[in-house]
């Protein structure tokens, strides 16, 4: 007699202390820990997954056009709303298909439940179709150094343990993806396990006092503190608590690259970015002589922040290093305290300790130059209308046409760089940028992601042409689902980094190869799509045809025209490649 529940079975068909099937446990799971949404392209070694999942209205499916982008789409909803979605693909060429998108997630601490499909457990070994075990193309293997976990579930019975065990390494520490492998036969076995509730133990360690204590009392003897910020405290809470910690300490703060706007940078004490394309009040108040103490909250200080290490940075000051991950801590620069834990407990204990500290004036300190000038250097430069828009022009004018509660993602190359340097994010605003592992097309395809995980929040991506035309087909899925993103494309018709940069490192030489020689227009690819779209290539567009974008219910593209000839604020990229030649 056949015991398997029909392949259309409901939840309430699934009783716990009877057996159920292995797929429908997988569910149960998923839904207890909020993991709703599936991000995927369906294939026969995974089948049963997404078969079952399409047919529980709680879940929610997302059919991406490449594999990549599902990832990418997991990653963007993870860093945007703080809940974790699952990237699934099929065995073979489907799961590696992912590696890119999972690795940009691992880079930069985000957190995503990976699950790829198999063949069968009896086949495995032989040779069958699309095998990826140990004994062939080993896919735990090759995702093991880009998650915190990878495992083959041996069998159905052990599904709820390396389940438990992945997603409570995937929230805890330092966050990032992890990798489950199923067998397809695995998906229809029964499983006699009771359907018991499962949340993800919170391992964090308690704030380290006495450090605490230590860092207060050398931060209320310093006479000039600046703060650097990262990442790392880009969580709502922990971005109060180092605004409530600045003006404490009256601190003038940069920010890393991708933790731009993680401090308001229209705020008095607002340094911009430091490092890569960053302001050039960052570098200065960073290699300020006067400055006796560095508190670094949530940052590596790695090359891109540091202008390839920088010893000035490091020299004859204090450093008190913040971070989750004690790896990362006096990695690059030798620290005096050491501050291992959660970026808003920790920040919520040490202003406590400060206030405390601090209840006598504070001596007076001269004033870091640069501190508050972000605004000025975000104005737009006057122009003559003949000339080709520039890039710093028209994201002038967008700075002020931004919704005060917009998020901006950056996707990676010369545009980006015009990115750091030029918008100026504010308070209640977010920028989204993948640093870590630098990948193009992140910043094309996450935004997806992210409209789903933020309803109701204004979703932009400013990518260049190249990041465009390299992922833009996923355009096709936000038009599948009617997902209200605005793409703005920055046409400039080639890969403007590696085209200016080019020029910097060969003595004004630039490489040809990566210059359209056919014209490729954004706006036209979009129309194909059925996806409203307009083009900009003169000052004063910008604001009107941004407010008619983000008045469509579905995604919409602006076309950016500008001119090519005008260099990122790559000079120091340049010298820092320069510095890792051996000649």
């Amino acid at each position: 007699m056949d015991m398997m529940p029909p392949l259309n079975a409901s939840p309430e068909d699934s009783t716990p202390g009877h057996s159920n099937r292995l797929v429908d446990v997988a569910l149960h799971h998923l839904r207890r820990q909020g993991i709703t949404t599936i991000f995927g392209i369906p294939g026969g070694l995974i089948h049963p997954f997404f078969d079952r999942v399409e047919q529980d209205a709680e879940f929610s499916v997302v059919v991406a056009r490449h594999e990549g982008g599902a990832a990418f789409m997991a990653d963007g909803f993870a860093r945007t709303s703080g809940r974790i979605a699952v990237a699934a693909a099929t065995s073979g060429p489907g799961a590696t298909n992912l590696l890119t998108g999972v690795a940009a997630a691992y880079a930069d601490g985000v957190p995503m439940l990976v699950i790829t499909g198999q063949a069968p457990s009896h086949t495995l070994g032989r040779g069958a179709a699309q095998e990826t075990a140990r004994e062939d193309i080993d896919i735990v293997g090759i995702f093991r150094p880009v998650t915190k976990y990878s495992a083959m579930v041996p069998s159905p019975q052990q599904f709820s343990l390396h389940f438990r065990r992945a997603i409570t390494l995937a929230v805890n520490g330092r966050p990032g993806p992890v990798h489950l492998n199923v067998p397809v036969d695995f998906w229809q076995c029964l499983v006699d396990e009771p359907l018991a509730d499962f949340t993800a133990v919170d391992s964090s360690r308690p704030v380290d006092l006495p450090a605490i204590e230590q860092a207060a009392a050398l931060l209320a003897r310093a006479q000039h503190t600046v703060m650097l910020v990262g990442s790392g405290a880009s969580s709502l809470g922990a971005r109060r608590l180092v605004e409530e910690v600045a003006t404490c300490l009256d601190a003038p703060t940069a920010t890393t690259p991708r933790a731009k706007g993680v401090f308001p940078e229209d705020h008095p004490l607002s340094l911009g970015v430091c490092g890569l394309a960053g302001s050039p009040a960052a570098q200065l108040a960073l290699m300020e002589k006067s400055v006796d103490t560095l508190l670094v909250v949530g940052a590596s200080m790695n090359e891109t922040t540091t202008f390839n290490w920088h010893p000035g940075i490091g020299h004859d000051r204090h450093i008190i290093q913040l971070d989750i991950d004690p790896v990362r801590i006096g990695r690059n620069y030798p620290v005096d305290v050491a501050l291992v834990g959660d970026a808003e407990a920790t920040l919520a204990e040490l202003l406590k300790h400060l206030q405390a500290h601090t209840s006598s004036p504070r001596p007076a300190e001269a004033a870091i130059p640069g501190a508050g000038n972000i605004l000025e250097m975000t104005k737009a430069p006057e122009v003559s209308p003949e000339k080709i828009l520039g890039p710093d022009v028209w994201r002038a004018e967008f700075n002020c046409a931004i919704p005060s509660d917009a998020i901006v993602f950056s996707d990676i190359g010369g545009h980006m760089l015009f990115n750091l340097r030029h918008l100026c994010m504010r308070n209640g605003q977010r920028f989204i940028l993948n640093m870590g592992f630098g990948s193009m097309g992140h910043g094309t395809v996450a935004p997806i992601g992210a409209s789903l995980g933020c309803p109701g929040t204004p979703i932009i991506a400013i990518v260049g042409d190249a990041c465009f035309a390299m992922n833009g087909m996923e355009l096709l899925t936000a038009r599948e689902y009617d997902i209200p993103v605005v793409w703005i494309v920055e046409n400039n018709q080639s890969h403007g980094i590696s085209y200016h940069g080019s020029k910097l490192v060969n003595g004004g030489r630039a490489m040809q190869c990566i210059v359209n020689k056919k014209m490729v227009s954004a706006a036209a690819i979009a129309g194909a799509m059925g996806i409203p779209s307009w083009q900009v290539d003169q000052p004063g567009q910008i604001d009107q045809i941004l407010n008619q974008a983000l008045a469509v219910s579905g995604p919409a593209v602006i076309e950016v025209h500008v001119d090519p000839e005008v260099s990122p604020p790559l000079a120091e990229r340049a010298r820092t490649v320069a510095g890792f030649r051996n000649n």
